[in-house]
This record gives structure tokens, sequence and C-alpha cells, in this order.
């Protein structure tokens, strides 16, 4: 009987070992995802932080393989072709860039408890609000315009066709390494025969969403604080950018224009209506009623309101990029029931929504909800970061997505043949949360590689 008893004590210690063991990878893993993302010492990353045109955008995947001059996505998506090896992509960067800021703000906030510095992720964080304010100011100008207004009317991304090189050093490579070179990029901005709203591009529903959600987090958890003193808090910056936005989308009855008065096409989630009453509520909390009483006007109350409800109630017959746009948004409802969130996020394979609305309201999670749960997918993930069918790649399934919260129904690979590396940095929100919220029982949140 001793002899048994012993075993299983050794069991015991040892799993509890493991277990420990696997919170300080994760934490580790984090740290090695946040290097591949900015690059170093000569490697590329997924993104050119600072405040030129293109930078501080994460791309969307990258392949060191692709052949420049006849990839098929290239060539299919009209996008500037030219002789090299090694390709980078940006899609739906406006709304990829709500999810980094959100992740940078969750950076911010667990390095602050740590008693970490704090200068680095500052200036980064800034970098990528500025970089929505260039997206403004710069979309009137992509039409056509002399000038461009910062009136919440935006670009998706402005990236151009020749981001891969050095600005005036062409043999400079914006992401080279070594013999892994990045010769050829595509994006809403460069490709296609022309810039206009019919093609895509600009302002829809499901960017602001997106958008919405880094700014809710950053009004709950970095409000007050500086990059530098003489410039606005981030709370500030983020409420002003939120307020141009909402603004623009409102004065427009949610569905949203060119400033010509030409209509964004429902494809390109032009017509905001449907999804008007979370947005306008999202910005009230964002804005702190520091710009407008509310937002919540032109048809959002009165058609908004019910419309939404119905897409709630329908979410399980909706095509599941819609349910996942749906419960983005629902995380940013303060009166949203618990059980509900967790419910439907765990039905439509989400499960990071019910932890940001934990978070930006103080909610207690769902017992549906354990921090196991979210330990599984942080344990699985791959050091070497998600991928799909690339050369040496090690994303296990569940890691194969364009990106694992916004594209669910591909975690296991995507059905285009797309071979791709991605940032990772659905990985890193997920971990950032994760680690906000159960930070007592985790190690102490700080850098464990150089980046």
């Amino acid at each position: 009987m001793r002899f048994y008893t012993i075993l299983i004590t050794l069991y015991l210690l040892s799993n509890n070992f493991l277990i420990a063991q696997s919170h300080q990878e994760n934490l580790d893993k984090y740290w090695l995802y946040r290097t591949r993302l900015v690059g170093t010492n000569g490697q590329g990353g997924f993104l050119d932080i600072g405040t030129g045109q293109g930078q501080s955008l994460v791309a969307t995947n990258r392949d060191f393989n692709r052949i420049c001059s006849n990839d098929w996505h290239m060539v299919d998506g009209k996008c500037h072709t030219r002789e090299g090896k090694g390709g980078l992509s940006w899609a739906d960067a406006s709304l990829y860039q709500g999810f980094y800021i959100g992740m940078l703000a969750l950076e911010y906030a667990n390095l602050e408890r740590a008693k970490q510095p704090l200068d680095k992720v500052g200036q980064e964080l800034w970098y990528a609000m500025l970089t929505v304010e260039r997206l403004d100011s710069l979309a009137e100008i992509a039409l056509g315009k002399k000038e461009g207004k910062l009136d919440g009317f935006f670009l998706r991304d402005d990236v151009p066709a020749n981001f891969y090189y050095e600005k005036d050093a062409p043999n400079d490579r914006r992401f080279g390494a070594n013999s892994q070179n990045i010769e050829c990029v595509s994006s809403d901005y460069s490709c296609g025969e022309e810039v206009a709203v019919e093609k895509g591009g600009f302002i829809s529903q499901d960017q602001v969403i997106g958008l919405f959600i880094g700014f809710s987090l950053i009004k709950k958890l970095v409000a007050d604080k500086r990059y530098k003193k003489n410039l606005p808090t981030y709370g500030e910056k983020a409420a002003l950018i939120a307020h141009r936005i909402a603004d623009y989308m409102s004065s427009s009855g949610w569905k949203l224009k060119d400033p010509d008065g030409k209509k964004i096409p429902d494809k390109w989630g032009g017509n905001a209506l449907g999804m008007s009453y979370p947005i306008a509520k999202a910005a009230n909390f964002i804005t702190d009623g520091k710009h407008s009483k509310t937002y919540i006007r032109k048809g959002a109350s009165i058609l908004g309101k019910p419309i939404y409800g119905l897409l709630h109630a329908s979410l399980a017959f909706q095509h599941q990029t819609n349910a996942v746009l749906c419960l983005m948004s629902m995380t940013m409802l303060p009166k949203r029931t618990r059980r509900g969130i967790a419910r439907k996020s765990i039905k439509h394979d989400v499960i990071i929504m019910p932890l940001i609305h934990s978070i930006l309201f103080d909610y207690e999670l769902h017992k549906k909800l354990q921090k196991e749960d979210f330990e599984e997918l942080l344990n699985t993930a791959p050091m070497s970061g998600p991928c799909f069918e690339t050369e040496g790649c090690e994303a296990p399934d569940g890691w194969k997505s364009f990106d694992r919260w916004l594209h669910p129904r591909f975690k296991n690979g995507n059905p285009y043949g797309i071979k791709n590396e991605t940032p990772g940095v659905d990985y890193m929100l997920l971990y950032n949360l994760y680690h906000y919220y159960y930070h007592k029982d985790l190690p102490t949140y700080k850098q464990t590689s150089k980046n």
C-alpha cells in the first residue's frame, strides 16, 4: 500500500512540475513570437515599426518561397509582379491592427504590473495608433484628392508595392534575412488596377469592430498612460480616433460612403446598420462622453438594435465569419451575460471572446470556461510560430489558420492551398489576456528573449 502511495505522490509531483514548466514555456514562447514579429539580427519580421507609409502594420502572412513573377495569388489579385522570391501579404490590415493594438495594450499592462521597463512597448503602441490616423489622413489622397482629412474615413492599409526595400535604398531589403529575402508584397492598397471604394480597401463594419476591440483594451488598461510627457494619453488618442470613426459612420446613417457620396458596396461591409448598435455602444465606452454624448443615433437604436438582436438569435445559422464578427462585437457590450458569451464562443471555437469581455468589464469568467481550456491552446502552439505547409513548418492542427480567432474554420489548414507563415498575433493576444486574468498563478511577466 505504501508503495502505491509513493508512486501516486511522485506522479502528482511530476505532473505539477510539468504544468509549471508549461507555464514558463508559454511565457518564453510569447517573447519568441514577439522577436519573430518585429524581426531581429537581420531576420525579417512581419512589420517594420515606424511612422512612414506602410510602417507599423502587421502583415497577414509571408512565404519565403513565393515566386514573385508568377505566384497565382499575386497575378489573380493584379498585384505588382517582378522577378524575385519571397513575399509578404497584407489583407484586412486595419482589422488586424485592432488585435495588434490590443495585444500591445495588454503587454504594457502586464509589464507594468510586473514592474518591468515600458519604453519599448510604449513607443510601439503609440506608433500603432498613429498608423490608424495615417490610414485616415491618406484615404482621400488615395482616391485622387489633393488633401487628406482626419474624418474617420480610412484605408485598410497603405503598403506600397515597393515596400520590400528601404526607401531610396533598393539594395537594402526591409525584411531581408540572409538567404531568406522578401522581394515582393501584396496588399489591398498596392494590388488591383485602381484604388476605388467599389474594389474594397476602405472602412467597413468588420474593420471598425477589430479596431474598437483594441481601443477598448486601451481604455480599460492604459487609458491614463503616455508615450511621452508632451503627448496625449493613450486613452485620449484612442477616444479621438474612435470618435472620428463613429461620428463618420453615424453621420452617413451607417451606410458608408466615400467623400464624393459614392456608396461602399455591401460586399465590402458598407452597410453597417446591422452592427451600428454595438459599434455605437463601444464608441460610447471608449470615448466616455469626451466628444459626443452618444453615438447611438441615426437608426442605431430604432433599427440597428433589433437587427443586431436578430443576428444573435440566428447565430447558429450564420456563416462562421458572420458569427465570429457578432461575437467580437459582443465582447464590448457590458450587459451581455457571461454564460451567453461563453456558450456561443465555445460553439463557434473562439474562446478568446469571453476572456476579452471579462477583462473589459471586470466579470468573472463563466464556469463553462476553465484555465485549462486556454492552456490547452497555448501549450500546443509551435515554438517556431503558426504556419501551413511552408518549408520546416511544425504547426499542429489548431494553429494553421491565417488567424485563430478570425478564421477558426481554417485552424487545421486553408482549402486554398496558400502556403504561409503567419505573425502569431492570435497566440500573443490570447497569452496576454490569459496572463492578465490568471497572473497570480503564473511566472513573473518579464522578457525572456531579446528583440
